[in-house]
Order: C-alpha cells, then sequence, then structure tokens
C-alpha cells in the first residue's frame, strides 16, 4: 500500500472519530476499558447538557505542525516537509517525507470541552492499544506490520495528537511528544 495512502487513512480514521464525537451532544453508548483515565472521560462527555459550558467551547485555536527540524530530531532521519493539509473539525495532518517512509501527525489543538471529551474517549483506538506512560496525560501506542502509531493528549491545552512512521515506537512517541508540546 502507498506510503501516502496509509498517513491519509490514518488522518482520515482520526478525522471521523472527532467529526462523530464532535456533531452528537452526549452518546455514551462506547464501551471504555481503559484504564484509570476513562473516569474522567465520561463524566466529561455527559457534561455538555448542560447549559454551563457554552464558555469553555469558545476556546479553540488552530493547531500548528512540528517544523522539519523537530520531526527530523524526533524521528532520527532526514525528511522534507511538512506538508500540512486541514482535517474536518479544526485539525491538521503535518506529513514528513523521507527515504525510510513517510511519517505525519495529526493534530487536534485547543478543542472545545466537549469534543476534546470524545476524542479522549476513543483515543485507546479500536481495537484498543496499550497504554504508555510518560507522554503527556495520557497515550496509547502499538506498532503493526512495521508501522507505529501513538494516540496522546493534553488536558491543560485540550489537544489530541495521533502520530505515526515506518519502524519502531520510541521515534513515533517524541513526534506525538514535540506535537503535544507546541499545540
Amino acid at each position: 500500500m502507498n506510503k501516502r495512502a496509509l498517513v491519509a487513512i490514518g488522518a482520515l480514521a482520526v478525522g471521523l472519530v472527532l467529526t462523530g464525537c464532535g456533531s452528537s451532544s452526549t452518546s455514551p453508548t462506547t464501551t471504555t476499558t481503559s484504564p484509570s483515565s476513562s473516569t474522567t472521560a465520561p463524566t466529561a462527555t455527559t457534561a455538555p447538557a448542560a447549559s454551563t459550558t457554552t464558555t469553555a467551547a469558545a476556546s479553540t485555536s488552530a493547531a500548528t505542525c512540528p517544523t522539519l527540524a523537530q520531526a527530523e530530531g524526533a524521528l532520527g532521519g532526514s525528511f522534507s516537509g511538512p506538508i500540512q493539509t486541514p482535517t474536518p473539525g479544526g485539525g491538521i495532518v503535518c506529513e514528513y517525507t523521507g527515504a525510510a517512509g513517510n511519517a505525519g501527525v495529526t493534530i487536534f489543538a485547543h478543542q472545545s470541552a466537549a469534543v476534546f471529551a470524545g476524542q479522549v474517549a476513543h483515543a485507546p483506538g479500536a481495537p484498543a492499544m496499550p497504554a504508555i506512560t510518560g507522554l503527556g496525560d495520557g497515550a496509547y501506542g502499538m506498532t503493526t506490520a512495521g508501522r507505529s502509531i501513538v494516540n496522546a493528549y493534553s488536558n491543560a491545552s485540550r489537544t489530541l495528537v495521533a502520530a505515526q512512521a515506518q519502524g519502531p515506537l520510541p521515534p513515533v512517541e517524541a513526534l506525538a511528544r514535540v506535537a503535544l508540546t507546541d499545540n
């Protein structure tokens, strides 16, 4: 499969999760079997029914891609880019092209409280990915078919990132960390 197509599919999946989470106000029908972080997300997901969350929803702003130097430092290789593509829901896909393959990170920065809670509820992916410690306020990652994927989020900035690249998990974790720090 074309590497660019893999990055696009990953971005599409994150976009679909965002679209699904943002379009329905309260839909706690998902099954969450994640560790301790899931106890906060469901209560935040049901909170938007009250009219008191309208001020938090106005705090969204544009996401920014990691610079080429940051991506190369995180991934440990030579790349070109980033190619920046907006996604539905206010996110951005940042794609970096290198000899070892493409890498990318999709960023949804400074989301409303309701949308962010829905994103976090879906961060472990389907099927659920193992939790990663030491990255943001929650992170999940896995390597499959030689490609590593990391979903991470920051509660303080209400930002969710989904990073992926060919190879082992630690460089992709580093790319996700840069994206969270910059946003």
